[in-house]
């Protein structure tokens, strides 16, 4: 006679992050009291590149965010409202046209969307790190977005400094490569640009100390990729290992022309101004090693 398990089935949840360089979904469910990841999706749609000066969204950069969530919705059909989270972070938090874009969202992926602030979108960021990593001990927790970087400490599940700055992959592109030019003096200036934003909040995650240092961003998993194709096994950055990669990717003279062992075609565009505000954050806090 079979056995039939009557045993509940995992309620599943997903979470939806509208960033401004790709939109993310994680699906997990809780199984004995842990978080188990059972699907991402990514999709890059440059929502940022699509905010002109005007801080108007262009038609454009909707239409590459709204067939993205298109895809999305088809995941999650059957979930209920409560089961999914979507936020939206720097780039919709500048556009003055989110609430249209936003409006145009609901009919296509109908769960309740949130614009959350900066440090908010850091606290989540740091959560998600202690839930999926095993590492023990007091944190620091490192976001290179599209738009704004975030950094955190914490222990425990419990924040203890959050911080959030306007400064992204995307933003720093437009700023300090134009039409993707690299060379020594870009580089110089995006750096220490990066390492001035953090001046104000240097002395307190200094005083607050962590053990372990963790990147949880694309621009961090690239660079440790290419380290790794580079001979550095281990893949952990520090400062040496991030003027060894600096050193190759001033062989370059621009965004087009980039090619490094392990970097994908779609990183090019961002790599470069990723890696000055890695280098300008190291600076800053005198981080002597990062992991993934």
């Amino acid at each position: 006679m079979p056995i039939h398990d009557k045993s509940p089935r995992p309620q599943e949840f997903a979470a939806v992050d509208l960033g401004s360089n790709s939109f993310h979904m994680v699906i997990a469910r809780v199984v004995d009291g842990a978080m188990q990841i059972i699907g991402r999706l990514k999709q890059r749609v440059h929502l940022a590149d699509g905010l002109g000066p005007d801080n108007m969204l262009s038609e454009e950069a909707m239409t590459r965010g709204l067939n993205c969530l298109s895809l999305f919705a088809e995941r999650l059909q059957g979930f209920s409202p409560a089961s999914v989270c979507i936020v939206g972070t720097h780039t919709l938090r500048q556009a003055l046209n989110a609430t249209d874009f936003l409006k145009r969202v609901e009919k296509v992926i109908p769960y309740p969307i949130e614009i959350i602030s900066g440090n908010e979108e850091a606290r989540l960021i740091f959560m998600g790190v202690e839930h999926t990593q095993p590492e023990k001990g007091r944190k620091l927790v490192i976001d290179i977005g599209g738009g704004s970087t975030e950094l955190v400490i914490g222990e425990n599940f419990e924040p203890i400094l959050v911080e959030s700055r306007r400064m992204g992959c995307v933003s720093f592109a437009q700023l300090y490569f134009p039409g993707g030019v690299i060379n020594k003096e870009n580089f110089q200036r995006a750096r220490m640009a990066a390492a001035q934003k953090l001046e104000t909040l240097t002395w307190q995650f200094r005083i607050q100390g962590w053990n372990v240092a963790m990147g949880a961003s694309g621009t961090i998993k690239a660079a440790h990729e290419v380290l790794m194709e580079m001979g550095e096994k281990d893949g952990i950055i520090t400062p040496e290992r991030l003027e060894k990669l600096v050193k190759e990717v001033l062989r370059h003279r621009n965004f087009a022309s980039l090619s490094l062992p392990g970097l994908s075609e779609e990183r090019k565009t961002v790599f470069v101004p990723g890696l000055a505000i890695l280098c300008g954050v190291f600076d800053a806090l005198a981080i002597r090693e990062l992991r993934l």
